[in-house]
């Protein structure tokens, strides 16, 4: 899973600080700290919510830079530990509590570090994530921009292409695209998916509240985004159980299992966690109910849309990310940063 990601990817030597002490707030403490998070969001007007890996490990994916990370075991020459695969794991109580958060408006727009598909295959509609390191269950075509959603991981990874061609049909019926599709992950040094930099960072732009889960924010440019919040005068809320480069910067620091937080948060907030019933793919926030297509365990094979390819963006979209005066983010390449500044 996360170890066959991490085994695909470069060598690469600079994989920032790994396995530092996790930090537990007391259980009070921690009710204080989740009951603070419920009163700043219902105080905010656009919250945009960052995750890590570290969300996904109750869904039995070992993270990277915590005690039994990939990265961690590595260091010690041993091999992390995991549960499941790709196509077997299942969204967790945090994966499905943002889709609730983002279903009743309150999460206006999610952004990831994660290629693990989790957030698609819960029903997390697709125009409102960023998935800036790419998506295992994604292949794109280098032609015409389609992406498709697989049922299984697409078998490579770094941009490389796939194997498969694209069926999209021209326009009056003309021939299939029959464009080569490639898979999405990135490697070390590849540049971030230009359409999902720029949405991520218009929507920090406009968030008076900015919110990450379990990433030690130690990649960049995906790390640093959340500063865009800070500085242009919103708060930042980092839920972790390791130290982070920007604890320095957070308007609060919770130290404690996302799931348990999330969950609290959720009765804070007066809100149910919906239940994951099989894998779905939304495209659109949009679409309504009756008309999203769930697929019960088999996502489906066909084109979903223009979403990190080279087409341009729905225009309803557009609107409501305004562009700031200041362009995206001016580093688009997967780099380590020190974990201390």
């Amino acid at each position: 899973m996360a170890v066959n990601y991490a085994a695909g990817l470069s060598p690469y030597s600079d994989k920032g600080k790994c396995g530092l002490p996790e930090i537990f707030d007391p259980p009070e403490e921690l009710e204080r700290k989740v009951r603070e998070l419920a009163e700043l969001i219902r105080s905010s007007s656009h919250v945009v919510f960052h995750t890590g890996a570290g969300i996904s490990t109750a869904s039995g994916i070992p993270d990277f830079r915590g005690p039994n990370g990939v990265w961690t075991m590595e260091e010690k020459g041993l091999s992390p530990k995991f549960d499941t695969t790709f196509e077997n794991a299942r969204p967790s109580k945090t994966h499905m509590a943002l889709l609730g958060l983002q279903r009743v408006g309150i999460l206006k727009f999610l952004v990831s570090q994660n290629v693990d598909g989790l957030h698609v295959r819960s029903g997390f509609p697709r125009d409102k994530l960023a998935e800036l390191h790419g998506n295992m269950f994604v292949e794109e075509c280098v032609k015409c921009g389609k992406q498709y959603v697989r049922d299984a991981v697409v078998g490579s990874m770094g941009l490389k292409p796939t194997g498969r061609l694209c069926s999209v049909t021209k326009a009056r019926g003309l021939r299939a695209c029959r464009g080569k599709l490639r898979d999405t992950i990135l490697d070390w040094e590849d540049s971030l998916p230009d359409r999902d930099l720029t949405l991520a960072d218009e929507a920090c732009r406009k968030a008076d509240l900015s919110v990450t889960l379990g990433t030690s924010l130690q990649i960049k440019p995906s790390g640093n985004l959340p500063l865009i919040t800070k500085k242009r005068g919103g708060k930042l809320v980092i839920v972790n159980l390791q130290a982070t480069k920007h604890d320095r910067q957070a308007d609060l620091r919770i130290h404690g299992y996302v799931d348990e937080v999330m969950m609290k948060l959720m009765k804070h907030l007066g809100l149910e966690v919906p239940e994951w019933t099989g894998p779905v793919v939304v495209e659109s926030a949009e679409l309504a109910e009756g008309e999203q297509e769930q697929l019960q365990g088999r996502l489906k094979e066909e084109p979903l849309g223009q979403h990190n390819g080279t087409a341009a963006a729905p225009e309803r979209l557009k609107q409501e990310c305004p562009s700031p005066d200041t362009g995206p983010t001016p580093v688009k390449k997967m780099k380590v940063e020190p974990l201390l500044t």
